[in-house]
């Protein structure tokens, strides 16, 4: 029997975008294809940011990121080349891009504490990519285009309008503004990464406190953030419960792990 266009579209669906934490969920990319277009954006919003080369930092930040990886319990992490960057800026923010790259703006290594509140902001971003959350929402968004591009027979791994347009920082962030339901998982994922890399934690309702205490009293340094990571104390109640509930990894795999560095990256970025 001689297919559809769009029967042969589903059936390309079934074969590339079935992978990762959701492997039924609806996604027009491949883990190939997650990967380059987050190469691609990369490229594109870098050109709107500076990033830090502060050795101390990018080692920390490094290491939290290669410490989360290793000890992940779901495999979906392990399917993507993560990469993490330090942007300077006094703004408030953490965006992860398809296929791995994380940034972090030097506001909120600031806002962080301890290791462990910077580890909980890696691990909701990392989350973000493990769950192909970016992909899954370009893919909603390219369902209505599916009979057009199933028709012309192209190859049904829809290109963003960003692919031709050249994305900007405002633009990509803007297709990073993840539903409720999203931003759940993320922290429920990321809850699980960081305990099982023997972090606390207790420490992403930390972050989600203080974020939300800087909303009241500077809201313009926080805005960016909030507007795509939106806090409600429902989000920050159930991340304490969470945490509370999960079983916390044997002493040994915890001592195992190198000692922080942050106080003193802290430190140095205080006294500049």
């Amino acid at each position: 029997m001689k297919r559809t266009p769009l029967q042969v579209a589903v059936v390309c669906w079934l074969v590339v975008g079935c992978a990762g934490v959701h492997r039924f969920h609806p996604n027009f990319y491949s883990l190939d294809g997650d990967i380059r277009l987050g190469e691609q954006l990369s490229k594109e919003v870098e050109t709107d940011l500076v990033l830090l080369r502060h050795s101390a930092l990018n080692q920390l930040v490094n290491t939290v990121g290669r410490r989360l990886l290793d000890a992940s319990p779901e495999p979906a992490f392990k399917l993507f080349p993560y990469s993490y960057h330090v942007v300077d800026s006094p703004e408030v923010n953490a965006f992860a891009l398809p296929g791995g790259p994380v940034y972090l703006n030097m506001g909120i290594v600031e806002v962080c504490e301890t290791e462990d509140e910077l580890a909980s902001v890696m691990a909701h971003e990392m989350s973000h990519v493990a769950a192909r959350h970016a992909t899954e929402m370009l893919t909603t968004q390219n369902l209505s285009q599916l009979a057009i591009i199933a028709a012309v027979s192209v190859v049904p791994i829809p290109i963003p309008p960003i692919a031709w347009e050249g994305a900007k920082l405002g633009y990509v962030l803007s297709l990073l503004h993840y539903s409720r339901g999203k931003e759940a998982e993320a922290d429920r994922l990321g809850l699980r990464l960081m305990n099982a890399a023997g972090y606390d934690p207790t420490a992403m309702a930390s972050v989600f406190r203080k974020l939300s205490e800087q909303q009241h009293s500077l809201p313009s340094v926080v805005e960016r953030f909030m507007s795509s990571h939106p806090l409600s104390e429902v989000r920050m109640r159930d991340a304490e419960r969470q945490s509370a509930q999960l079983e916390r990894p044997n002493a040994a795999a915890v001592a195992a792990a190198s000692p922080s560095t942050f106080p003193q990256v802290k430190m140095m970025f205080a006294k500049d």
